[in-house]
């Protein structure tokens, strides 16, 4: 399964990038960032959109404590993590 995550170096960040996304009408829920990814502050965002929808997002939500976007695949109970 392939999914996509936000990451920020601030968890509060990370909680009102949620809300923001929620207000536009975007589903998503906070998650433990993979450790795989090694960077934030161990919570992301993970949106139930298309990249380009995300990295919009990222740049109309303009916060500075943004760390990236990352692609998740899990494959065979590994997850492998790309920085997009």
């Amino acid at each position: 399964m392939d999914y996509y995550i936000v990451a920020f170096k601030s968890r509060s960040d990370t909680v009102s990038f949620s809300e923001f996304l929620k207000s536009k009408g975007v589903f998503n829920v906070i998650v433990n960032t993979p450790k795989e990814a090694g960077v934030g502050c161990g919570l992301s965002v993970k949106p139930k959109v298309n990249k380009e929808i995300i990295k919009k997002a990222v740049r109309v939500f303009g916060v500075k404590s943004f760390v990236g976007v990352f692609q998740v695949i899990e494959k065979g109970g590994k997850k492998i993590v790309k920085p997009l």
